[in-house]
């Protein structure tokens, strides 16, 4: 009978404790579990002058930190990122948006960034492959220029004809 007591106590124990240890978590505002980043679309595809959408998730967390995004890895100019918002908290939602917007300043061309996600002491970074396509295909203005160009030929290609009197 004893022992029925004292596995009755034990497991009381072990409940209260793990109790007080979630109730102690919260109220001090410990993590238990860190927010893990997700990115999607995970590649985007943007013409020169065009912008493009990117959602940020932060999935099994307990938000008890403000979580800040910023980018890294993006050429220098020619572009314009926004977070909306910024900042993540725990009263708000687990989702950003990161606008990317390839200025005409944007050379056409493929590469791969990170978004970064930081609050207190967690940072984590997500890929973003990044293509840039020309505003217009190539062809178009070497046809331009092509039928520029035979359109001041075309007189002098003309033999004139000689006038009958």
């Amino acid at each position: 009978m004893n022992h029925r007591r004292l596995a009755v106590i034990a497991l009381f124990l072990v409940a209260a404790s793990t109790c007080i240890y979630s109730t102690n978590a919260t109220t001090l505002g410990i993590q238990q579990s860190e927010p893990t980043l997700t990115v999607t679309p995970p590649s985007i595809a943007i013409k020169v002058g065009d912008s493009a959408n990117v959602n940020l998730t932060l999935s099994n967390s307990l938000l008890s930190f403000k979580v800040c995004f910023e980018v890294e890895d993006f050429p220098t100019s020619g572009f314009v990122t926004i977070f909306d918002p910024p900042c993540v908290t725990s009263d708000s939602s687990n989702h950003a948006v990161l606008t990317v917007e390839a200025t005409p300043a944007a050379a056409p061309q493929s590469f791969t960034a990170y978004v970064v996600a930081t609050g207190g002491n967690w940072t984590e970074r997500a890929p973003i492959n990044v293509t840039v396509e020309p505003a217009m295909p190539a062809w178009i203005p070497w046809s331009i220029i092509l039928v520029f160009v035979l359109i001041l030929l075309i007189p002098v290609m003309i033999k004139r004809r000689p006038t009958q009197r």
